[in-house]
């Protein structure tokens, strides 16, 4: 892999310490459109759409996915959503609870608590430049708000069952999720 000439050593590092992470960022990408496939095609739904910037008349295909979906979105829709993964990680990029015990529900509760909400309102105003959308620094934070909550709850419980893995918890999360967002 050859790497821009402009890029710091420091630079360097840090996404060599985040490319194993790759592969996690891409199964939430096509999670996120199996679940937004889930909802468009659901039987009270089906030939309407209530989710600003997603064209049902399209299709999309991730370039890392075997098929397509019956969708046209944003190749920046699941953004805000991966970005608000950081706040699971540690100083060193590592996970601070086991990706596959948490991933997928937490998948879920942002999706019905936060993502869809925010794109049927999103519809529902009319604004439906998919950019625009997902650029959104309110729904940023209030993924990023969520995703503490659901850390803090989950440690909490670790520690209340006896089973605390001393996982440590950092400061500064945050600041490397708003500079994540462009």
């Amino acid at each position: 892999m050859s790497l821009p000439s402009n890029i710091t050593d420091a630079e360097r590092e840090r996404l060599t310490a985040l490319l194993p992470l790759l592969t996690h960022a891409l199964w939430i990408e096509q999670r996120l459109y199996e679940i937004i496939q889930d909802h468009i095609s659901s039987p009270k739904r089906k030939g309407t759409n209530d989710l600003a910037s997603i064209d049902i008349r399209k299709t999309t295909l991730l370039p890392d996915s075997k098929y397509s979906f019956g969708f046209g979105a944003p190749t920046d829709l699941a953004l805000p959503i991966i970005a608000s993964y950081r706040v699971f990680l540690d100083k060193d990029y590592k996970w601070i609870l086991p990706f596959d015990e948490f991933a997928e529900d937490f998948l879920q509760h942002v999706w019905t608590n936060y993502f869809r909400k925010y794109l049927v309102s999103e519809k529902t105003a009319g604004n439906t430049v998919g950019t625009k959308i997902s650029r959104n620094q309110e729904i940023w934070e209030s993924l990023y708000i969520s995703a503490q909550s659901y850390l803090n709850q989950h440690l909490m419980q670790m520690v209340k069952s006896g089973k605390s893995e001393e996982a440590p918890v950092t400061q500064g999360t945050k600041g490397r999720l708003q500079a994540g967002k462009k």
